[in-house]
């Protein structure tokens, strides 16, 4: 028999895990709600992107009771893992929470979920249910996802579309909840702040050029020949879109990535290699692109709220709704691919005005009220 779960109480508070920085990003919302509400709750770092996440807890104005700080360099993926599943436990049997929340599909989010339902504490999965159906692309997140599908006790999910693959996937109705994406809430607040200001106030170069491709690519499985032709892809453009035309990389903090960008794009024209951004800095180079090309989830889901046509440099995606809002275009990781399609925006100006509309196929803003609701309503309800 199951043993019964604690209620959500100062004794047993709800634990927010995050461990990258689109968790973050994703989940700093959430927290804010669960303080506006009084809910008692933890936010727990496992520092699986060091370096990276400090900078948006700053920008959110939130600091984690606890950090493992478990990344190493170069570490593997069974490695971590190890270490996460061992980090997160000691936590769990530490603080006795009565809900552990986590978001997408990183390593952190599968040992956290993994930790979570050995010892019998259910698990809220923000962002639940996105699916691309190919096991290792990306890897290792859709491995991630579909485990999720099967520990977490509460699916919060995105669109309608992430509804439909979790009862696919034989997740019972109840247990599902369409909430939207928290990550248009994140992004409605910060461009509010940042729209409107210079862009040396955060550190970024003066755009010299009319047009902005606004470039980000950190993806596992594009390591290697992937990047290779995303790169030289871009460096085509940068060549032969005109001088009006800037592309501008925050390049991954990932040694092999950067050593990719620098051997292949580090002396291309009109090219600036830039360090990672914080939030704040991001979202407002994000208002000034005229085009993002991008293998990440989040801008796919940012890009298409602010209304700017993107690139998706993957094979496949998980996010549909923006290809067919049109604003975004899977356009792969080949070199005259990836060329062919930002040029194309670039000169048919027919062409761009009709994929530069923003949509609201993501969320409208209001999708962490939404979460904190269902996770209260479950939680008096004992779902799991």
């Amino acid at each position: 028999m199951k043993p019964s779960r604690p209620s959500i109480s100062p004794r047993h508070p709800v634990a927010v895990f995050v461990g990258t920085r689109p968790e973050v990003i994703k989940l700093a919302p959430v927290v804010r709600e669960l303080a506006a509400r009084g809910v008692p709750h933890r936010l727990l770092s496992t520092g699986q992107h060091r370096e990276l996440i400090d900078p948006i807890l700053a920008a959110f104005s939130l600091t984690p009771d606890h950090d493992l700080k478990l990344m190493r360099p170069e570490q593997s993926l069974a490695g971590l893992s190890a270490a996460l599943l061992q980090g997160v436990d000691a936590l769990l049997h530490q603080l006795q929470p009565s809900w552990v929340v986590v978001q997408g599909d990183t390593t952190t989010v599968a040992m956290a979920a993994l930790a979570a339902f050995y010892r019998q504490i259910a698990v809220a999965h923000v962002e639940a249910g996105l699916r691309t159906r190919v096991r290792d692309d990306p890897f290792p997140e859709e491995m991630n996802r579909t485990l999720l599908g099967d520990l977490a006790d509460l699916h919060l999910a995105p669109t309608p579309a992430a509804c439909r693959n979790l009862a696919r996937q034989g997740v019972a109705a109840n247990r599902i909840e369409l909430v939207g994406n928290t990550v248009i809430d994140a992004l409605h607040s910060m461009v509010e702040l940042v729209r409107d200001r210079p862009l040396a106030d955060f550190g970024l170069p003066e755009l010299h050029r009319g047009r902005l491709v606004l470039v980000t690519g950190h993806r596992r499985e594009n390591l290697g020949e992937g990047f290779d032709g995303i790169f030289r892809g871009l460096g085509r453009v940068a060549r032969e879109g005109g001088e009006e035309v800037e592309v501008i990389y925050p390049v991954h903090l990932n040694p092999k990535v950067r050593r990719q960008a620098r051997a292949l794009l580090g002396d291309a024209p009109n090219v600036r290699l830039i360090e990672p951004l914080d939030y704040p800095a991001f979202v407002r180079l994000m208002t000034a692109a005229h085009i993002i090309v991008t293998d990440s989830g989040g801008v796919q889901e940012e890009a298409a709220a602010l209304g700017i046509p993107t690139l998706v440099t993957r094979r496949t995606s998980e996010r549909q709704e923006a290809m067919a809002a049109g604003v975004a275009e899977l356009v792969g990781v080949e070199e005259e691919a990836v060329a062919a399609a930002v040029l194309r925006l670039l000169r048919d100006e027919q062409l761009y005005r009709r994929r530069a509309v923003a949509s609201d196929a993501f969320g409208d803003g209001k999708s962490s009220a939404r979460v904190v609701a269902a996770l209260l309503n479950a939680d008096r309800n004992s779902v799991g």
